[in-house]
């Protein structure tokens, strides 16, 4: 993961730059020189500052059978299964209706 990381932030051309408020205080900033990769760069600079802060344990991949989102996992005891409550309900729902037909 941390290659692969590595590489989008290298082919997306993100850098970093030192910029300022208008207060003149100085921030960090991010910046690309083709348009086409700011929503690459932008996705895996937040990336890479969430796994910086947080690490990987908190990353997961959604257990709903034809989806293959990632989310992070922000639920207290670090059980989430889903990407959103879409995936959660329809997987819910279809094994309501598969035990229901196997009791029919």
């Amino acid at each position: 993961m941390r290659q692969h990381l590595t590489r989008l932030l290298a082919d997306s051309g993100a850098r970093p730059v030192v910029g300022a408020e208008d207060g003149g205080a100085l921030r960090a900033a991010w910046s690309v020189d083709d348009a086409d990769y700011a929503l690459v760069a932008t996705a895996a600079s937040a990336l890479r500052q969430y796994l910086a802060a947080h690490g990987f344990a908190r990353i997961g991949v959604c257990t709903a059978g034809n989806c293959a989102d990632v989310y992070l996992d922000q639920s207290p005891g670090g059980r989430r299964r889903f990407c959103s409550v879409t995936c959660q309900n329809r997987t819910r729902v279809a094994a309501f209706r598969s035990r229901r037909a196997g009791t029919g």
